[in-house]
């Protein structure tokens, strides 16, 4: 769109601004844009994201607005779940894989590392479904 212009959502002074947003957005597919817009102007510089009911092959495709996939994990078997975080563009991120540890419905999680000018911060994404057993979930965990 022409002369559109996007506030920056990162501050000159990150580390005393950082902040992390979680949602349970149940089933991300066609919300992307609406949860962009809902958090304007005071964008989160990492988006957790529950239940997003994506599989691997369609949530590589989502488009968030200034923000990149840093972590995922989808559910094979099982319908809905899985978890994810984005982080915005500006940031440097690594992937911390913790598929050993996860086990659809028990414990669905992901994980990102994210450095900064002085700090390292580690987010980790956790989502468990009341149908799950719980005692793998506080295993894994």
């Amino acid at each position: 769109m022409a002369g559109h212009q996007h506030k920056s959502i990162i501050s000159q002074d990150i580390e005393t601004s950082f902040s992390v947003f979680h949602q349970n957005i149940r089933g991300l597919l066609n919300k992307s844009e609406e949860l962009i817009s809902s958090l304007s102007p005071d964008f989160p510089q990492v988006l957790c994201l529950t239940e997003h009911h994506l599989k691997y092959f369609e949530i590589d495709f989502i488009y968030m607005d200034q923000y990149k996939l840093g972590a995922k994990f989808c559910r094979e078997s099982h319908k809905s779940g899985g978890v994810s975080i984005f982080v915005h563009d500006t940031l440097q991120c690594m992937n911390i894989n913790l598929d050993e540890f996860c086990k659809e419905q028990d414990i669905e999680a992901c994980a990102v590392k994210i450095n900064l000018l002085s700090l390292t911060i580690c987010i980790i994404c956790i989502y468990r479904s009341p149908t799950g057993i719980f005692l793998h979930s506080l295993h894994n965990l």
